[in-house]
């Protein structure tokens, strides 16, 4: 028999061998606030003298506080995404966000990908204490009549995360992304929360596009004042 017939009959073996589909693969997505939300709450501290430093006074909110409450935000919107509820949902309704955690919360959540048959999981290590976070949200509700953009009961009600944003990590000092398509903002974002892989070693290889390097992401987003708006 020839190889070229060999070939052929090996082509019609069939034995009901079929695919099927796999379990989708967690990603363990692990929010480091202290990469930059610890600056970024003393640069609002900092905007809040700036506003008017006679209220700020009197306020007294502190960077450490204002670092708890932006975690603790954080931490009621990732509970209520991950349980589908939150236990002291009606009070957190009540609190103030800034603008732009407001919008990076809206950007952050559990993320799907049936091509690449991955779910991305966003997690943080942090427990929120209610009653402190209304404290703090009352005094900051002060500085509204400064301009300052915070906004009440501004949690989004749907809590998916955004696709590109949740497709991103960082590692060896730079944003990395799966796809090249993906808009530079989304990287801010996952840059802002310190986006760590739990199974780096085994993932690393999927993030081949590289976007900008840690140091810039942070002193670019520290000096824009329309963030502490």
């Amino acid at each position: 028999m020839s190889n070229e017939n060999r070939e052929l009959d090996f082509k019609k073996l069939n034995y009901g061998t079929k695919p099927t589909g796999v379990p989708m693969q967690n990603v363990n997505i692990e929010l480091d606030p202290e990469l930059m939300v610890k600056d970024f709450a003393v640069a609002y501290e900092r905007e809040l003298y700036r506003r008017n430093a006679n209220r700020a006074e009197r306020e007294k909110i502190t960077a450490d506080e204002l670092y708890d409450y932006f975690r603790g935000i954080l931490s009621i919107h990732l509970e209520k995404d991950n349980l589908g509820t939150v236990k002291e949902w009606r009070k957190a309704k009540e609190l103030y966000i800034p603008a732009w955690i407001q919008h990076v919360i809206s950007q952050v959540g559990t993320y799907v990908d049936p091509i690449r048959g991955l779910k991305f999981i966003p997690q943080i290590a942090f427990v929120y204490d209610m009653a402190k976070m209304l404290e703090v949200s009352e005094r900051l509700s002060a500085f509204k009549v400064d301009g300052l953009k915070i906004f009440k009961d501004a949690f989004p009600r749907d809590t998916s995360g955004d696709p590109e944003v949740m497709s991103m990590i960082i590692a060896e000092n730079c944003v990395r992304s799966m796809t090249a398509e993906a808009h530079p903002a989304s990287s801010y974002v996952a840059a802002f929360l310190g986006f760590k892989l739990r199974e780096e070693m085994a993932l690393l290889t999927m993030y081949r596009v590289k976007y900008d390097d840690i140091v810039f992401v942070h002193e670019m987003l520290l000096r824009e004042e329309t963030l502490r708006q």
